[in-house]
């Protein structure tokens, strides 16, 4: 099942019944109903659907039905006059009408892989939009236990302090990480706010709670480690380089018409007329023809030849185009393939690296108990450990969007995506 059968699927089931899956997929679901992007895609599809059928029109007959009526009041006669012509064109030879109606079907093509990209660019943005709350989340979270230990050490140093242990100057270092901690806390407080206006703009509605990414999520680098597979596979499904592709056939098209205009055009014509006579003559006249008609064009000011240079230098275009998207292609699937092994490493090392840094603050609290240890090395110490908990964290959330943007990168990425992602959401 590719994408599009999928995303029919998914507004098929948003219309019958109501999501039963978790809360990311409830969120996708809202976005394909509300998200305007996707809806300006869509309407965009629709539109380009229609350049095939408008530029078909010119290789199918062309029928015209005329007529008139007049009526004559003169000192020799009073008399009315009428009568009607049918006339009919079919083109039996056009070469510019029938190229330009081959680029009409590749337009459509281009319309309807567009509409697939943005269908994709959905998911990811959905994906990302729920990943910046979680990150803001998590990023609170750590602000405020930051915040609640540093206001522990701010009242023992106080305590200190205030029977002669220690000397103020301890107590100004406290208070100054305090303060730091809850401007944190603040500006933390203030980028959830933001995180969820970001998922009503997606989804047209408000939310105020979302899961957490279990820890069990798995984190591993992806197999085969080599790039080569790996890039095979996004020079054939990569959406954008199709779409580059499909450009560079519409503006072949394009020349082969504006060439063209130089051959000559054959049709076949076909009229009747009918008229009811005069005053002078009562019988009525009817006249049927049929025959060929061959327009050979010789000579139009240089607009043809300078039409047909523009669609050249248009091909030509499109094709330098074509070869940058591939280039991009390859870079950025190269990027997201080490940036998902390096973050995989990450992720290991970070977690490594919270355990080091609680052992080395639970040994500067013993050195601070004992004295071999001031106030601002246990500061320091804490700092460290929250600091590696928001990178443990953030390093997380960058392996899920940086899988879901190489699976984009791929042209695999699709709804089930989502619900393999919920999954993991508790």
């Amino acid at each position: 099942m590719n994408i599009k059968q999928l995303f029919q699927v998914s507004c098929l089931s948003l219309a019958v019944s109501n999501v039963s899956a978790g809360e990311l997929a409830d969120i996708y679901q809202l976005a394909l109903a509300n998200d305007p992007q996707l809806k300006a895609a869509q309407a965009s599809f629709n539109a380009g659907k229609e350049i095939e059928i408008q530029n078909r029109s010119s290789l199918l007959p062309n029928v015209n039905l005329s007529a008139n009526t007049t009526t004559i009041d003169s000192d020799t006669a009073d008399y009315n006059n009428h009568g009607y012509t049918l006339s009919l064109s079919q083109p039996v030879f056009n070469a510019a009408s029938w190229f330009t109606f081959k680029q009409g079907q590749v337009i459509s093509e281009q319309a309807a892989l567009q509409f697939e990209l943005e269908q994709q660019t959905l998911i990811n943005r959905t994906v990302e939009a729920y990943l910046g709350v979680l990150r803001a989340k998590s990023d609170l979270q750590t602000s405020e236990a930051q915040e609640r230990a540093i206001k522990r050490r701010l009242d023992q140093v106080n305590a200190q302090y205030d029977v002669g242990l220690i000397a103020n100057t301890d107590v100004q270092e406290a208070q100054a990480s305090y303060d730091n901690a809850r401007v944190a806390r603040i500006a933390a407080e203030g980028d959830l706010e933001n995180s969820y206006e970001a998922l009503e703009r997606l989804t047209g509605q408000g939310f105020d709670t979302v899961g957490q990414l279990s820890e069990e999520y798995p984190i591993e680098e992806p197999v085969p480690v080599q790039a080569q597979p790996w890039l095979e596979k996004a020079w054939q499904g990569n959406l954008a380089l199709q779409l580059a592709d499909r450009s560079s056939e519409a503006a072949r098209q394009a020349a082969k018409a504006g060439r063209a205009g130089h051959y000559p055009t054959l049709s076949l014509t076909a009229n009747y007329d009918y008229d009811n006579g005069t005053a002078f003559s009562d019988e009525s006249t009817d006249t049927s023809s049929i025959g060929l008609s061959l327009s050979v064009p010789i000579y139009s000011g240089g607009s043809v030849s300078s039409r047909s240079r523009e669609l050249e230098q248009r091909l030509i275009e499109n094709q330098f185009n074509r070869e940058d998207t591939l280039r991009e292609v390859t870079q950025t699937t190269r990027s997201l393939l080490r940036n998902l092994r390096t973050g995989a490493l990450s992720v290991q090392a970070l977690n490594q690296s919270i355990k080091s840094s609680k052992t080395a603050l639970e040994a500067t609290e013993e050195g601070y108990k004992v004295g071999t240890r001031n106030v601002v090395d246990v500061l320091q110490a804490e700092q460290q450990l929250y600091a590696a908990q928001r990178d443990y964290a953030n390093a997380r959330f960058d392996f899920v969007q940086n899988l879901i943007t190489f699976k984009q990168q791929l042209g695999t990425l699709n709804p089930e995506d989502i619900n393999e992602l919920d999954s993991w959401l508790q």
